[in-house]
Parts: structure tokens; sequence; C-alpha cells
């Protein structure tokens, strides 16, 4: 992947600079192919002077990871706006950063990182705020009555497994669809689960959750 500079601006700060570069080597190549200089190169700085905000390549990408939650928020608020059904369709937020930025998605949800949340640890801190998010969504739709009351943190870990794993098996080729055909599928496969954690199915011709 040939490495763009950023475009110099006054209004973000070098540090700033330095993790939307890393961002963009990692989203077109993957975490395991940033170094110090690339990064440098497309931020237009010298790579000491990445030193004066990062002291090393690991605790860069720990601060990319946390700044990059700030565009999957705008994904999984995007997601919620679209239908009545906010709790589980929430998720199509994650189906749509899996599409769009593959790799990153591989880095942020399914590598071996320190500092990542794990379960059941991080489930009552805010350890992973796309976490935290889903079981304050399960908290709610278990007060309207849409989910049966259960464990909210393990019910939210059951949802994440289940959306985490169709994805996992489209980026690698095990679910052969279109993108098309596979959100219709992975919709599909969400109002299934919706309906198993939550109460019996409405009577609406065998169809799709009320949209």
């Amino acid at each position: 992947m040939a490495i763009r500079a950023m475009p110099a601006t006054s209004k973000r700060s070098s540090r700033e600079d330095i993790l939307a570069a890393t961002l963009e080597i990692m989203d077109g190549d993957g975490a395991e192919s940033v170094t110090m200089r690339q990064v440098a190169a497309a931020a237009r700085i010298t790579p000491m002077a990445i030193y004066k905000h990062f002291p090393n390549r690991d605790a860069l990408l720990v601060a990319a990871a946390s700044a990059e939650y700030r565009r999957i928020a705008g994904y999984f608020a995007r997601a919620n706006a679209r239908t009545e059904v906010k709790g589980l369709r929430g998720m199509l937020g994650y189906l749509d950063y899996a599409l769009d930025h593959p790799q990153l998605f591989r880095f942020m949800f399914s590598g071996s990182r320190p500092e990542a949340f794990q379960f059941p640890d991080g489930a009552s801190t805010d350890k992973s705020p796309t976490f935290g998010l889903l079981q304050s969504v399960v908290l709610q739709l278990m007060e309207k009555g849409v989910l049966k009351r259960d464990d909210a943190a393990e019910t939210a870990l059951s949802i994440w497994a289940h959306a985490h794993g169709l994805i996992a098996l489209h980026l690698s080729g095990r679910i052969k669809l279109p993108p098309k055909a596979f959100r219709e599928l992975y919709m599909r496969s969400l109002d299934r689960l919706l309906w198993g954690l939550g109460h019996e199915p409405p009577d609406n011709g065998g169809g799709a959750m009320p949209r």
C-alpha cells in the first residue's frame, strides 16, 4: 500500500496527526505493517517526533485503538437510528464497520491485545465502550419486556458472539455471499436471536421482526 501524507492542518495536533496516519496504515495493510518510519512519513514529521508522544510502537497502537472507538461509536449511532428495534439492530453498525474497515475490525475485535476487553472481568467496567453500550441496550430491552430478564452481561456476550461469528466467517470467505445477501442473512439471524432471547415470535407470517 502506498502511504499518503496527511494534509497539513493547523486545527489538529501532532499527536492527532500521528494517530490518524497510524489508523490509515492499519486500515490498508493491517496493524502488523505499522512502523514508526511509515507513520512519520504519512504524518509529515520525523520518526523521532513520534517518541515525544508515544514511547514505543506498542503504545502507539494502544492509543490508535482507543481513538478508533470514536469512529466505531458513530457506526453504532447511525445503525440505532435506522429502525424501531434499536437493540439488536444497533449491531448493524458492527457489520457496517467490519465491511468498511476489515483490517481495523480484526485488530479491534479479533486480535490479541493486552489492554483489550476480556470477559467476564471487563463486563462491569468501561474496558470496552462497545460492549458497555451493548450491555446498556440489553438492560433497556429487558426493562421494556423485549428481552427476558436474565444476566445482562451474559446476554450481551451472546449477542456479540453471534454477530462476530457471522462476520468473521464472512470475512474469511466461509460464508460466501455478496455484501447485500450477507447483510440480509445477518439481519434475519439477528431477528432469530432476538426471538430466542425474548418471548414468542410475533404471528406475522414467518417474516422478520417488524421494522
